[in-house]
């Protein structure tokens, strides 16, 4: 079976849409009652972001963008300990707070780290062309962004600047709501830019499959195929990391939860090679 550079898998019976992945959920309503902000980006004429219509879009294919709509499903963990497990050998990794709350920035505020950790808040479109330009000057290998929770206009520009979402999703029916609006907004950044180059992971977390909705989600995600990433587990090593502000591979590296962010960073690198392939032989498909 094959896999586009959309995110879906080709085949019979295979999931071929955004709509399709929101209806697995059972999810069709675009309406997100965990949503605290209604701040819905502008568009100029042409349909693009008003905040990055006088540069036009500028995509980088190694900007990874890690959001939900709602808190508490474990992004900062994931961006935090994926940024520092990609940033292990050779390779120079930022990881960029976003979020004004700035959980990323006080775990990462001591000690020596793989990746370099950037504050640069977002907290609404005003300031967007400006924050995108300090993110696009970022001389980096691969550039995580923890983006905050409730905001759609911080989120939505993000995302445009990224070749990859990675969407953390519970097992909470809010969590499922705030992920299919996630996804809405990836379908409206391929819209702007006319292609498909935007691709995501959902990132099953802290989850507990002993519970009656741990085991139905774990039956929906079965699903879905490769939209699905490997999952980072409910650990106490993550807490207890948090705490002494180390990230997992420093303070438990042969731990199961070191295990966990392990092949979630194989798989986004995976993922980035797959849609660098789809570029390469689509090049229409590129935006610049």
């Amino acid at each position: 079976m094959r896999i586009s550079a959309a995110g879906f898998r080709d085949g019979p019976g295979a999931l071929r849409s955004l709509r399709e992945l929101k209806q697995a959920f059972g999810c069709t309503t675009d309406d997100d009652p965990t949503d605290e902000d209604d701040d819905s980006v502008p568009t100029d004429k042409r349909g693009r972001t008003a905040c990055a219509a006088d540069g036009g879009w500028t995509v980088t294919a190694r900007i990874i963008t890690v959001a939900n709509l709602k808190g508490g499903v474990g992004k900062s963990n994931i961006a935090v300990n994926l940024a520092c497990e990609l940033g292990g050998g050779s390779r120079r990794v930022a990881l960029v707070d976003a979020d004004p709350q700035g959980t990323s920035t006080h775990w990462m505020s001591r000690g020596r780290y793989p990746a370099k950790i950037y504050t640069i808040p977002l907290e609404d479109e005003r300031g967007a062309q400006r924050w995108m330009t300090k993110v696009l000057s970022i001389e980096s290998d691969f550039v995580l962004i923890d983006c905050p929770a409730h905001s759609r206009a911080v989120t939505e520009t993000a995302l445009g600047l990224s070749r990859l979402a990675i969407i953390p999703l519970t097992a909470s029916g809010p969590d499922l709501i705030a992920t299919t609006n996630v996804l809405n907004l990836i379908e409206t950044s391929r819209s702007i830019r006319d292609s498909n180059d935007l691709s995501f992971l959902l990132v099953p977390s802290k989850i507990d499959h002993r519970t009656g909705a741990g085991r139905r989600i774990g039956d929906v995600l079965r699903h879905l195929g490769d939209v699905v990433g490997p999952e980072v587990r409910q650990r106490t090593a993550f807490v207890d990391a948090f705490g002494e502000r180390k990230w997992i591979g420093d303070f438990a590296p042969k731990s199961d939860a070191r295990l966990d962010i392990v092949n979630l960073a194989n798989a986004v690198l995976a993922k980035l090679e797959e849609i660098e392939r789809f570029s390469e032989d689509n090049p229409a498909a590129r935006v610049s």
